[in-house]
């Protein structure tokens, strides 16, 4: 590596330091709106980011289950396009939903789970230590919120759903025994008891256990119009089949016959009596099978999209365009509704939230469209196409902005950037959380590239696109900090940093192509990655410097190149002891550093925040930046709620400075450093949003006509919030 002498640096900062003290005290005028969720909030409703499970009633109301949203939607109610309500007391206090929901005409039964949070709750409401319960919540359909008390039920005294939980499983911590499937008459539950391979019957009034049998781990139910229950099986081993079984749980012939490939994830009945099966596997489909007297079921032609969403153009949303399906529903008018979170239902022991929501409806005799809800991004923030801002990319998805539309109806869902099934090998799989999150985009040689960070900055992924693959994003290279834990990759060192690039072009990571850091062979730890304009990687250490490592070109692959032996090392400049953020602007040989100094050091409960201080250092790449500034930025770690920084923008001539827990953007002029003011969320997302929850959560633009368009992460409602602010 390069190095660059630390004693030159402190010297020209010395004769240029410029200390402020810049608050920024007056709002702002501008525009509060969002991205990514068909709901802002401004009227109290949001759609929920994952959807396990869907039960439809007779009036097409469709309600949902999953085992966690963010603020607490894990259950809830929809009709015609509109959340007519939130159940609650799923969420919290030991609480969660789960993957499986039914209704009569009476009540709903959602599948859920309570814990003690790691022994610290306590009490008959909760397990004993070291132990989860798995069982179902009752509540009437008339009051999602309030529970449907019964003899031996349990839990949540304290609120309005105490006493109306089912205990079905008491396990060790850790262990997945959730219920996978639920099917209700006016006098009868059936519940798929996956964890003991059982299906259940429980007294749909006195919740009491009546009879069970076996089924080799059972997942969702169908109860046909002859009252015989279709069940998903194999749930454990993923060796899925589709059996039929009397009420009394005697086996029954008819089992259907499902194409190479399927994977079936959830069943419905038409009022036809034609038999719908999800298929979460390639073809991502609805297999349609007709009865006729006396013989098993036939297949017909499918219902939507072949490849649904990665048909051509892949990645292009669209009606019948199925991505991830979870759940299916149809009501007594024929409408049927799907439920699709990019993934499919949740895989045992998995905590995943899946890619997105997306709940929507058609008639099933003329393929109508009826309706739509999206819920999006979570954890996930938003980044501009350096070419346009009117083309928005988060970790997965891309949208496209109409900033002549109403607020919160600037955004269209242009594209799904992930591809499971051409790239199974995507690192973003295998990296804490399996989603992307935290985009850059930059434009090299005209091309496009899609940099993403994970939540915790420790890995950068690299993505090319080409005209075949649509809007899909090809794996293109990694730059790791540390070695991921488990298997994979193989051929990743056991210590130390490592890169990643798809030489082979097959997006692939093969063991040829991962090379080590040579100079260190050790961890760099906790730093955050930057890349700037021309495509350079930038990476702020905490304690030893930046790290710039130059582009090197193009491979035949269309790959950028990155090499540890052409890096360059700028020694930390003061008055920095610990960096956070950087951002680099290549065009003017630029450097913003964010982080801590020995007036307010760096401690372990704040491990994700930028940090008190923000300094602008001019001609950074010739070894002798001279700084133009130091700014204090808002810090306060004694108030409630605290008041610190997470992340760092720039656009044009401002700084935009995102507070971690107080929904703040506080923004400074670039030149002087002075504050301006600060933005926080308006009426249309209903004065609040999440917390920016992550390192890159914030990103910012200029338009032609002037106009700064901020985007941040919202961590609560699965969405992005935007602000257009016109100094």
């Amino acid at each position: 590596m390069k190095f660059v002498s630390r004693i030159g640096v402190a010297v020209l900062l010395l004769h240029s330091f410029v200390s402020q003290s810049a608050l920024a005290q007056t709002q702002l005028t501008y525009t509060t709106s969002w991205i990514g969720n068909s709901f802002g909030f401004g009227d109290g409703k949001w759609m929920q980011q994952d959807i396990q499970a869907i039960s439809v009633g007779a009036d097409g109301t469709v309600y949902t289950n999953a085992p966690w949203d963010e603020s607490g939607s894990e259950i809830a109610a929809y009709r015609a396009g509109g959340k007519i309500a939130v159940a609650g007391s799923t969420h919290g206090w030991g609480n969660t939903g789960g993957d499986a929901v039914a209704t009569n005409h009476t009540y709903l039964y959602a599948a859920m789970s309570i814990g003690n949070e790691s022994n610290g709750l306590v009490g008959a409401d909760y397990p004993p230590a070291n132990q989860t319960w798995f069982g179902i919540t009752r509540r009437t359909l008339a009051n999602l919120a309030t529970g449907a008390p019964f003899d031996g039920g349990r839990g949540n005294s304290a609120n309005a759903s105490r006493n109306s939980f089912l205990r079905l499983n008491a396990v060790t911590t850790g262990t997945d025994a959730g219920i996978r499937g639920m099917a209700a008459t006016d006098t009868e539950l059936y519940v798929a008891d996956t964890y003991n391979s059982r299906i259940v019957v429980l007294d749909a009034a006195s919740m009491r256990r009546l009879r069970s049998w076996n089924v080799p781990s059972p997942g969702r139910i169908a109860l046909d119009t002859d009252s015989t229950l279709w069940v998903i099986s194999g749930v454990s081993s993923g060796n899925l089949s589709i059996l039929h079984y009397a009420a009394d749980g005697a086996a029954l012939s008819g089992t259907l016959a499902l194409p190479a490939g399927t994977v079936p994830t959830d069943i419905a009945i038409a009022p036809s009596g034609q038999i719908l099966v999800a298929d979460n596997g390639p073809a991502q489909q609805i297999l349609v099978f007709d009865r006729h007297a006396g013989g098993q079921p036939r297949a017909v032609a499918p219902i939507g999209t072949r490849d649904g969403l990665f048909h051509m153009v892949k990645g292009v949303p669209g009606n019948w365009r199925f991505n991830g399906i979870t759940g299916l529903g149809v009501d007594p008018a024929g409408n049927l509704y799907v439920a699709q979170n990019g993934e499919g239902p949740r895989p045992l022991g998995s905590a995943s939230v899946g890619q997105g929501a997306v709940l929507e409806s058609y008639v099933l005799g003329t393929h109508a469209f009826n309706w739509r809800l999206y819920g999006l991004t979570f954890v996930d923030s938003a980044a501009f196409d350096p070419a346009t801002p009117n083309s928005v990319y988060t970790g997965s998805k891309r949208f496209t902005l109409d900033y002549r539309r109403p607020v919160g109806q600037e955004w269209s869902y242009a594209g799904f950037t992930l591809d499971r099934f051409d790239y199974p090998d995507d690192p973003a799989f295998h990296e804490p959380r399996g989603v992307r999150g935290e985009p850059m985009v930059r434009r090299i040689d005209g091309r496009r590239y899609l940099y993403t960070l994970d939540p915790g900055a420790h890995y950068l992924n690299v993505y090319r696109f080409d005209a075949a693959h649509g809007e899909v994003a090809i794996p293109s290279g990694l730059l790791a900090q540390n070695p991921l834990p488990g298997s994979w990759p193989a051929g990743q060192p056991t210590y130390g940093e490592w890169l990643w690039r798809d030489s082979n072009g097959n997006g692939t990571v093969d063991a040829s192509e991962i090379t080590g850091n040579p100079s260190t062979g050790s961890t760099v730890g906790n730093g955050f990655w930057w890349v700037d304009t021309p495509g350079n990687v930038w990476l702020a250490t905490p304690t030893s410097g930046i790290r710039e490592m130059p582009l090197q070109g193009l491979d035949s692959a269309g790959n950028p190149i990155y090499t540890y032996a052409s890096s360059k090392m700028f020694a930390m400049p003061q008055p920095f002891t610990r960096i956070a953020r950087i951002v680099y602007i290549a065009a003017t040989d630029t450097m913003y550093i964010t982080g801590f100094t020995s007036a307010i050091p760096w401690d372990p409960t704040h491990w994700k925040e930028a940090g008190p201080v923000l300094a602008r250092y001019d001609n950074w790449s010739t070894g002798t930046p001279t700084q133009q500034y130091s700014i204090s930025l808002p810090w306060n770690t004694q108030s409630n709620p605290q008041t610190t920084t997470v992340g760092v923008a720039v656009a044009g001539n401002y700084i935009f400075v995102a507070e971690l827990y107080t929904a703040k953007v506080d923004v400074y002029d670039t030149r002087t450093g002075q504050a301006i003011g600060y933005m926080t969320p308006g009426a249309s997302v209903g004065n609040t949003s999440g917390w920016v929850d992550v390192y890159l959560g914030i990103s910012a633009v200029q338009r032609d006509n002037g106009e700064y368009v901020v985007l941040l992460e919202d961590d609560a409602r699965a969405k992005i919030l935007m602000y257009r602010w016109t100094p």
